[in-house]
């Protein structure tokens, strides 16, 4: 019995660790005097200040936001020095609004961030992320959001499924899925973008799982738990 014991002792304190392990912040960063941590997640590197990265997401964002986080897959990860001349998704961000960067946010002002977006604000921002998009000079022409699915995945979040076609001199159009969350990150409400090329209903599914397993993580960081 005692050796029983013993040995899911020991299997407790492995799983602990592990499942602790799992959840410690890569990297911490700040969005006004709160504390955001930013974990490790699996099949995703964080590289926000690897210059390359920073430089393309520094120009490609709103000058309203500003970016805390940049996850690109591993296989992208491997390829990072060459962001700007190969074509890549899976990939998300995490960022904020720097007007709302010193509000402390709880669930009354998730709700009402949530009502905005569907009030037509991603319409409204859209034409102010193409002339950042010009302004690095990138040819493109990038269609209006459509909405496609709504809802929360738990207390402390909200999602937004869109797809947004994209056309460039030289290349074939193309559909690009994305999710973008409201979350709940030490007293902020803080944006996480998921991105993932669209190619069939199959997708959908897929960036809907991301997106999930990518807030819990967030969440479960931020927490400590």
């Amino acid at each position: 019995m005692t050796r029983v014991i013993c040995i899911a002792a020991i299997l407790l304190l492995i799983g602990n660790g592990a499942f602790s392990q799992e959840n410690e912040c890569f990297r911490k960063t700040y969005f006004g005097a709160a504390e955001i941590c930013l974990p490790e997640i699996e099949g995703y590197n964080e590289c926000y200040d690897y210059p390359v990265v920073k430089q393309m997401a520094d120009g490609t964002e709103a000058p309203t936001n500003i970016v805390l986080g940049f996850y690109l897959n591993d296989e992208i990860y491997g390829k990072k020095d060459s962001l700007g001349l190969i074509g890549f998704d899976d990939y998300f961000k995490i960022y904020g609004t720097k007007q709302i960067k010193d509000y402390k946010a709880d669930n009354a002002m998730l709700k009402q961030m949530k009502d905005v977006l569907a009030g037509n604000f991603v319409s409204k921002n859209w034409d102010l992320m193409q002339k950042e998009i010009d302004k690095v000079g990138l040819d493109m022409e990038i269609g209006v959001p459509t909405v496609i699915k709504a809802y929360n995945h738990n207390d402390e979040s909200f999602t937004y499924v869109m797809l947004t076609k994209y056309k460039m001199d030289g290349y074939e159009p193309y559909t690009m899925a994305m999710s973008i969350n409201g979350l709940l990150l030490n007293e902020r409400l803080v944006w996480m973008a998921y991105y993932l090329l669209y190619e069939d209903e199959n997708t959908i599914l897929r960036i809907q799982k991301s997106t999930n397993k990518i807030i819990d993580q967030l969440l479960r960081a931020e927490s400590g738990a």
